[in-house]
């Protein structure tokens, strides 16, 4: 009898023993912006945990310049997370030091969350000869013109169309600019720091970075499409003065915040920029009914816009890489979008980078805009930063300083974008 009793006492215990280990199962997210503050967090970590109600979730969050090197440290010490954030430029590291698992056998096993149900830009970021390491998580390309339509109506401007080039827009800034006034009132301002803003005018003319984005050998800075759209843009400022300088936007902060709060505030006309500015104040543009259309650019037969955007990954290190899987798709697939719309204000998210997401968000009472139809569109034209391990070293040692002269008149164009080329072209060769 002590024999049997002792027996089913050490099952038991062993039953419990288990359990206890179970309940402390533990799906640990990494992040370099807290993921966990972002609208339908709740609900997704909710739904997820009634399915597994033994697992907990935890999100690390740590600043942006130290991210890459906390993980590689957590790997090397045996406590790395499961899930990671990557933002697109740092991402060809995290490709190179072997530390993502590829996705792409969970892909082609999961239904409604293929390859095929992400944009194709999109996903091609993080794809590496032909294996997959990154699930992108938004869709929301720096292409959208905003603009106020009682300001156009005021000023007898007609609405912008998606066929728009640069002209059309300049025209119709200079209707909508008004320089007298202590207070001026600007046709046209970028949301984005000046850099940005320029990509956006190189792209938007033809220009380009370097020859080959996803191999770069060289840079384009030079070339004459990059010359012409970098006086453009300093045109709009300088000769048209449709638009606040850098200066001017700086003096109210951050430029990309300064240009927005003068949209807001009436005192500008039209705004370029992603969905994240919209997304970020829903009541402030319903208010002032704020509509959309596609971005202008030089000629409409050859779009490009730059892009950004996060994936999220798998770490090799992970011993959940199944329950991480599962936890992704959640996350990123149509369940973890309906819980983000359902918690947001006005409908107000990021357009998903899952294609049935997006088109099933589309369909949504979306109340602080009129369409995502543009968002969409541009989707097919959009370009990321070059595709090499130091890009944001190169930029910020060839790039950034020299436009930053530039658009504070304080260089001349030509020499400037030679000089800016073979610094590019001598840190690739490196």
């Amino acid at each position: 009898m002590k024999l049997i009793v002792s027996s089913a006492l050490a099952v038991a215990m062993t039953v419990a023993g288990m359990a206890q280990v179970h309940a402390q199962e533990k799906l640990v997210i990494a992040s370099f912006y807290p993921v966990d503050k972002v609208a339908g967090w709740d609900g997704l970590v909710n739904a997820f945990k009634a399915i597994h109600p033994n697992v907990e979730i935890e999100v690390q969050v740590t600043p942006f310049d130290q991210y890459l090197q906390k993980l590689t440290s957590q790997i090397a010490g045996g406590d790395s997370p499961d899930v990671a954030a990557v933002e697109n430029t740092p991402f060809p590291q995290f490709v190179s030091r072997n530390i993502l698992q590829d996705l792409t056998p969970y892909l082609e096993n999961t239904p409604n969350f293929s390859l095929s149900d992400f944009f194709p830009a999109l996903i091609d970021r993080y794809t590496v000869e032909g294996k997959v390491y990154g699930i992108p998580y938004d869709a929301q390309p720096r292409a959208m013109l905003f603009y106020n339509p009682a300001m156009l109506e005021a000023a007898g401007v007609d609405a912008p169309t998606d066929q728009w080039d640069w002209e059309d827009m300049r025209a119709a800034a200079l209707k909508l600019s008004d320089a007298s006034g202590s207070e001026p009132e600007f046709g046209l301002c970028m949301a984005s720091d000046f850099q940005d803003s320029w990509t956006y005018f190189l792209y938007g003319g033809g220009g380009a970075l370097v020859d080959d984005s996803k191999a770069p050998k060289m840079s384009m800075i030079d070339q004459q499409p990059a010359v012409d759209a970098t006086n453009f843009y300093l045109d709009l400022m300088y000769k048209d003065k449709v638009m606040p300088t850098v200066q001017s936007l700086e003096a109210m902060g951050d430029p990309g915040d300064g240009c927005k709060t003068l949209f807001l505030n009436g005192r500008v006309a039209m705004m370029i920029g992603g969905m994240w500015l919209a997304v970020g104040s829903p009541e402030e543009f319903k208010a002032l009914d704020i509509k959309v259309a596609l971005g202008p650019v030089k000629d409409t037969a050859n779009r490009v816009y730059p892009t950004g955007g996060t994936a999220y990954t798998i770490l090799k290190s992970s011993d959940n890489q199944d329950l991480a899987w599962e936890f992704i798709t959640q996350f990123l697939g149509q369940a973890g979008y309906e819980n983000a719309y359902k918690e947001a204000n006005l409908g107000a998210i990021y357009p998903p980078a899952h294609i049935p997401s997006f088109d099933w968000y589309a369909k949504q009472d979306i109340e602080f805009i009129d369409t995502l139809k543009p968002n969409e569109e541009a989707l097919a034209s959009i370009r990321f930063a070059p595709f090499t391990l130091n890009w944001a070293e190169v930029s910020s040692k060839c790039i950034q300083p020299d436009i930053d002269l530039i658009v504070r008149q304080q260089a001349e164009v030509e020499p400037t974008l030679a000089k800016i080329t073979a610094c590019v072209d001598a840190e690739l060769t490196n």
